[in-house]
């Protein structure tokens, strides 16, 4: 289509969209709007290419392509415009999602309208469906309940649809809490210019990375760990009385430089919360299993071994995840923001949080049988047990806290 017929046909639609709108409202109680029907994702035809990310015998090849398998943290329902007729919708969780409306906004109009309304959406969806504008004449929904009536339009360059995700389900409302936007991909660089040091991932390991890494932002963002991180000091207090014990090392987050007897380099009130929302920006994660002595971390890179991957984030042993990551963000083994010593330092500090939040049910996923990934001994390296969690009653979190805390 010519960029001048487009740009005709737009004006023409967007002219349409406000006549049709006032129309309606006028006769409200008269007209009955004919809208698009609702989709099962679970029962597609196979002339729509609906499929499984990720299944267990994929090849690794669909997986460490970065241009087409990424999602961002807060984002697992990702929806995404393909050519200038359809989307694709792509789902990075291990559990499906019911109830999802996915609305669009088009320019220069203001208001948000329902262009698919999906009953199911099973877990790793991935399908590819027509944008109903450029398929003819059609009632929409507003978000406000109203109806719009929109004329054909054959088609739209990209970024001209602005898509937007709600759902009442409560793995959704979970998701929408995440306040971290990380860009999660995975590389195979690692394992194969570092013989030794990884170990090629599969998708059964991708799979129980993106939901560890999920839960682990969820975490970050949870409001009792931006309580406790911004008041480390005061953790510290607590943790020392907790145990009856005076303080261990470091009073509060410090950086990289060694420890002079007890000198630190402390952190300001000011450059704790300025890192911890480091901690949460939109920064690329490429997630990678180590197959050395030592778990690797630095620049994009966050690894741990299969372990952790298959049992250990189930269990809530996040310390070596914690350690990486913090690598990723930029501090070394001299830091409590990465290290283990000094009472636990951020390392300890997290995994006592995360096996709280499992014993509160507070991830977005706590059930390692929505994976299974112990069982698929096909694909693994070590044998595994189904990971069965249980909290140490002295979890400084529990005896703070007392089953109280729940993000609602």
């Amino acid at each position: 289509m010519k960029k001048n017929n487009y740009f005709f046909a737009l004006f023409a639609l967007l002219a349409g969209i406000t006549f049709g709108c006032s129309d309606q409202e006028t006769e409200r109680d008269l007209y009955q709007p004919n809208y698009q029907a609702s989709i099962d994702a679970s029962e597609l035809p196979k002339g729509n290419r609906p499929m499984t990310m990720f299944e267990d015998d994929e090849s690794p090849s669909k997986m460490y392509n970065k241009t087409d398998r990424w999602f961002r943290v807060n984002q697992p329902l990702q929806v995404i415009q393909k050519g200038k007729d359809s989307v694709q919708i792509s789902l990075y969780s291990p559990v499906g999602l019911t109830n999802v409306k996915i609305y669009a906004k088009l320019p220069n109009y203001e208001k948000r309208f329902l262009i698919y309304n999906f009953t199911k959406i099973p877990a790793f969806h991935r399908s590819f469906h027509k944008i109903p504008l450029t398929e003819g004449k059609n009632d929409y929904e507003l978000e406000t309940g109203n109806t719009v009536t929109i004329d054909q339009i054959e088609g739209f360059s990209s970024g001209a649809i602005e898509f937007s995700v709600e759902s009442s389900d409560p793995l959704f409302q979970k998701f929408k809490k995440i306040k971290s936007s990380h860009l999660v991909q995975f590389s195979d660089s690692y394992h194969i210019n570092e013989l030794g040091k990884f170990l090629p991932m599969n998708p059964v390991l991708a799979k129980e990375a993106i939901t560890m890494i999920i839960n682990y932002s969820y975490a970050l963002s949870h409001p009792v760990y931006y309580s406790t991180f911004t008041n480390y000091d005061q953790y510290k207090k607590d943790q020392a009385t907790l145990a009856g014990t005076a303080v261990n090392g470091a009073l509060n987050w410090h950086g990289n430089a060694d420890d002079a007897n007890g000198t630190y380099d402390y952190f300001t009130k000011d450059e704790i919360e300025k890192i911890y929302w480091n901690y949460l920006n939109n920064r690329t994660v490429y997630l990678a299993m180590v197959g050395g002595d030592a778990a690797l971390g630095g620049g994009p890179l966050a690894s741990q071994w299969e372990s952790g991957y298959v049992t250990g984030h189930w269990l809530g042993e996040m310390s070596v995840w914690s350690h990486e990551y913090s690598h990723h963000i930029g501090f070394g083994h001299s830091s409590n923001l990465a290290n283990s010593g000094e009472g636990g330092g951020q390392q300890g500090m997290l995994t006592h949080f995360y096996k709280y939040l499992i014993y509160l049910n507070d991830l977005p996923f706590t059930d390692p049988e929505v994976l299974k990934g112990w069982t698929k001994t096909n694909y693994l390296t070590g044998t595994y047990k189904k990971p069965v969690f249980t909290i140490n009653p002295k979890n400084p979190f529990l005896l703070k806290y007392k089953g109280e805390g729940k993000w609602n």
